[in-house]
């Protein structure tokens, strides 16, 4: 089941059906920045979009 709009948050971490992981980096006027754990790529996307291709929050990897 996808999430909701309101449940997406900056700094957290998500994960899609296809098994990507993606870090939310800024959530301005609806448009959701974010990229790939496995690439250093940034993507914008509407928040609604977004939402409803992520099922679940996953801890985010530490930086280091």
């Amino acid at each position: 089941m996808p999430l909701t709009e309101d449940a997406i948050q900056v700094g957290k971490c998500y994960k899609t059906k296809i098994a990507e992981s993606y870090k939310v980096l800024s959530i301005t006027r609806g448009i959701v920045t974010y990229q790939t754990l496995t690439s250093p790529l940034r993507i914008n996307t509407g928040i609604k979009a977004f939402a409803d291709a992520v099922y679940k929050e996953i801890s985010c990897p530490r930086q280091g």
